[in-house]
C-alpha cells in the first residue's frame, strides 16, 4: 500500500511538473497561424465554422478572458491535456502492474508527439483527446455496469468529442463495430440518441451555410485516384505515432486475440483509423494530426504489454535515450529562435515580426491579404488592426469567406497586398523588404470593393460546349450584399468568366461576352444576361464548370454553384 501511496505522489507530481513545462511553453512560444485562425474564431463566438465545431473557438474565448496574451489562448489547452493524461491513468487498471511502470507512463507521454504538441497548442485536437479519453472512460465503466449515469457520460462525451472536431465520429463507429451488440442495448440507443440531440445546434448551423464543412471535406478537397499521397501518409502515421511505440502496438495486435471488450474496442480504433485514413490516402493528402486519436489506445495498449514483455521495454527505454533529448531541443526551438530551420523560423519567429513591420507601414488602415487564413489572423492578433482574407479559386475557402468582413471593408480605404507577385503588382505597387530579407506589394486603395460570396448561377444543371468555337450560354447574376453592387467602379471592374474545373482544379477559363450588361444591381435583385465566349483548345472531355469574377486586380474569385459541361471537338 504504501508504494501505492507513493506512487501515486509521484504521479501527481509528474502531472504538476506537465502542466508547469507546458504553461511556460504556451507563454514563451508566438502563435502559429493555425492558433491565430482559431483565435479570430473566438472573437466570433458561433455554433460553428467552416473548418471545424466550435469547441476551440469556446476554449480560447475562456482562457482569453483571463490572460490576453498566447497564455490565454492556450490555458485551457494546457489543463485539458493535464485531464487527459489523468483519464489515461485511470483507463489503466492493472494494479500493482500500472504504478511498477510509472516511469514507462511518463515516458510514453512524453514520448508520443501527440501529447507533446497538443500539450500546449490551441489546436482542436486537445479537446478532442480529452472528450475521446472520457468517453473511452464513460464506455468502459458503462460495460461493467450498464447505469443510467453512465449512458448518460456516453452521451456527454460523444457530444463534447463531436463538438470538437468531426474525425470523432470515426472513434465513435469503431468503438460500435467492435461491439455491435451495444445497437441492442437499450440505454447505449438513448445514449446515442441524446448524443445527436445535443449536436444539433451545430448541424442546424451547417444547414443554415448550405453545409460548408462538408462540401469542402466531402466534395471540393476529393480528387481523382493518386498514389503518390500513400507512403507520406504512411511516413507521418510512423512518425506521429512514434515509430518504436506504434510498432510495438500492431505487433500486439496481430499477435494475440484479445477478448476484453474494452481492448477490442482499442484495437478497432487503431486498425480502423489506419485502415480509413490509408484508404482516404488514394484521393488527397492526409494531414499528420488527423490520426491523433490514435494516440489514446496506442498509449494504453502498449503500456499494459510491457509488465510482462522486456523486449518491448528495452525497446521504449532505447527509443526515450534518442527520442527525448530531440524533443527538448524541439520544443526550446519554438519558443527561442537558436535552430537553423526554415519551417520553425518562418512559423514561430518571423511571423510576429513581419505583421509589425507591416503595421508600422499600414498604420491604422485595414489590410486585405489574399489566399491566406492564416496571415490576416496573425495580423489581427499581434496588431490588433483589422484584416481581412479575398480566396481565388487556386485557394480555398475559409471561415473568412462566411463572416461579413467583405461587406464592412465594402466603400472604406484599405491596403491590400497580394498573395503572388505578378507584373502589374511590380510597376504599380509598393515593394515592402523585410528584416529577414524576405518582401511584398502592397497598395492603398481609398474605396475598396470586392465580389467574392456567390452572385451568380447558370441557367442549365449540365451542357454541351464546342472547343474553338463561339458558344452561347445564360446565367444570372444576384446581388447578395446590403449595398448596391457596382460593376463598373474605376479601380474594380467586374468581368466575368466561365471557368472548367477537373478533379476539384481548375483547368481552363473563358471570359464572357456580355450583352447589354447592367453596371449596378441593387441589393436583392437579380438580372438575366446572355454572352458568348470560347472554350480555346480545352481538351475533350468532362468537366465542372462554374461563373467566375474578376474584380479589377484582384485575383479571380469562384461565384457560382457548379454544372456539369461535356467538351467536344
Amino acid at each position: 500500500m504504501q508504494v501505492l501511496k507513493n506512487n501515486r505522489t509521484v504521479f501527481s507530481v509528474f502531472i504538476i511538473v506537465w502542466a508547469a513545462i507546458n504553461l511556460l511553453q504556451a507563454g514563451f512560444t508566438d502563435l502559429n497561424s493555425d492558433e491565430a485562425y482559431y483565435w479570430m474564431y473566438s472573437r466570433q463566438l458561433d455554433w460553428g465554422y467552416f473548418d471545424h465545431p466550435p469547441m476551440i473557438a469556446l476554449m480560447i474565448k475562456i482562457g482569453y478572458l483571463i490572460f490576453h496574451s498566447e497564455v490565454g489562448v492556450r490555458l485551457v489547452t494546457v489543463v485539458l491535456m493535464v485531464g487527459t493524461l489523468a483519464i489515461v491513468w485511470r483507463l489503466i487498471d492493472t494494479e500493482p502492474a500500472k504504478s511498477r511502470n510509472l516511469p514507462y507512463f511518463i515516458i510514453l507521454a512524453v514520448m508520443l508527439p501527440a501529447f507533446s504538441i497538443f500539450g500546449f497548442m490551441a489546436t482542436p485536437d486537445s479537446p478532442l483527446m480529452f472528450f475521446a479519453a472520457l468517453f473511452l472512460l464513460s464506455y468502459k465503466r458503462f460495460l461493467e455496469n450498464e447505469s443510467w449515469q453512465n449512458a448518460a457520460l456516453i452521451s456527454l462525451s460523444a457530444a463534447a468529442m463531436m463538438y470538437s472536431k468531426y474525425h470523432a465520429v470515426l472513434l465513435l463507429v469503431f468503438t460500435v463495430l467492435s461491439n455491435i451488440r451495444l445497437l441492442l442495448r437499450p440505454k447505449f440507443i438513448a445514449a446515442t440518441a441524446a448524443a445527436l440531440l445535443l449536436f444539433m445546434p451545430h448541424m442546424l448551423w451547417q444547414f443554415r451555410n448550405e453545409f460548408p464543412t462538408f462540401r469542402y471535406h466531402l466534395v471540393d478537397r476529393a480528387a481523382g485516384i493518386n498514389f503518390s499521397y500513400v507512403p507520406e501518409y504512411i511516413g507521418n502515421l510512423f512518425v506521429f505515432q512514434n515509430p518504436v511505440i506504434l510498432f510495438i502496438a500492431l505487433w500486439l495486435i496481430f499477435r494475440k486475440k484479445i477478448e476484453d471488450r474494452f481492448k477490442r474496442a482499442l484495437v478497432f480504433i487503431v486498425c480502423g483509423f489506419i485502415l480509413f485514413f490509408f484508404a482516404e490516402s488514394l484521393r488527397y493528402r492526409i494531414q499528420p494530426q488527423w490520426t491523433t486519436l490514435m494516440a489514446l489506445p496506442v498509449f494504453i495498449l502498449v503500456f499494459d504489454v510491457l509488465e510482462n514483455h522486456l523486449a518491448a521495454k528495452k525497446a521504449v527505454r532505447i527509443t526515450a535515450v534518442i527520442m527525448i533529448p530531440l524533443i527538448v531541443v524541439a520544443r526550446l526551438a519554438l519558443a527561442v529562435d537558436f535552430l537553423p530551420v526554415a519551417f520553425v523560423k518562418k512559423d514561430y519567429h518571423d511571423y510576429r515580426k513581419k505583421m509589425l513591420e507591416i503595421q508600422a507601414v499600414t498604420g491604422d488602415l485595414p489590410v486585405v491579404f489574399s489566399n491566406s487564413y492564416q496571415t490576416p489572423s496573425m495580423y489581427a492578433f499581434y496588431t490588433g488592426k483589422s484584416a481581412h482574407s479575398l480566396n481565388d479559386f487556386y485557394y480555398r475557402k475559409t471561415q473568412y469567406d462566411l463572416w461579413d468582413f467583405e461587406e464592412q471593408l465594402h466603400g472604406k480605404r484599405v491596403v491590400y497586398i497580394p498573395h503572388w507577385p505578378m507584373q502589374y503588382f511590380e510597376d504599380n505597387f509598393m515593394k515592402h523588404f523585410f528584416v529577414n530579407g524576405d518582401s511584398i506589394y502592397m497598395k492603398e486603395y481609398p474605396a475598396f470593393m470586392s465580389l467574392s460570396k456567390e452572385c451568380a448561377e447558370l441557367d442549365e444543371n449540365s451542357y454541351t460546349f464546342t472547343a474553338d468555337s463561339l458558344n452561347r450560354l445564360s446565367f444570372s447574376i444576384h446581388n447578395p450584399y446590403p449595398y448596391p453592387l457596382n460593376l463598373a467602379t474605376e479601380d474594380f471592374p467586374v468581368s466575368f468568366y466561365l471557368g472548367f474545373f477537373s478533379n476539384g482544379s481548375i483547368v481552363s477559363y473563358s471570359a464572357l461576352e456580355i450583352a447589354d450588361m447592367v453596371s449596378t444591381i441593387n441589393p436583392g435583385d437579380t438580372v438575366a444576361v446572355e454572352c458568348r465566349f470560347t472554350p480555346g483548345s480545352l481538351p475533350e472531355g468532362r468537366y465542372r464548370a462554374a461563373i467566375c469574377c474578376q474584380t479589377g486586380i484582384l485575383y479571380m474569385t469562384l461565384n457560382s454553384p457548379f454544372s456539369d459541361a461535356v467538351i467536344e471537338i
